[in-house]
């Protein structure tokens, strides 16, 4: 089946796979049968709105600093780090 990327516009063909990734931006699609509705999405307007949305100053109430401070986070990753690399040897 021929799919155009909604993100770059490149052609490209897959086969009977249902998801996968462009071979020029590498942006995820799931890729529909033929006869189905496919909404186009303007990917540059969401970017802009994200933009939009995080280029201003978040500002944290008192509660909330708190309640960050307070929650369990390891800040000692080696642990972590040594069992990652008995499942990968």
């Amino acid at each position: 089946m021929l799919v155009v990327c909604p993100n770059c516009k490149e052609e490209f063909i897959v086969g009977d796979e249902v998801t996968g990734e462009c071979p020029s931006c590498k942006i995820k699609l799931i890729f529909r049968g033929e006869g189905e509705i496919i909404e186009k999405v303007n990917i540059k307007e969401i970017e802009k709105k994200v933009d939009e949305i995080t280029e201003g100053e978040i500002k944290a109430s008192f509660l909330d600093k708190i309640l960050i401070d307070n929650l369990p986070i390891k800040k000692d990753l080696s642990e972590l780090e040594e069992k990652i690399d008995e499942l990968i040897d």
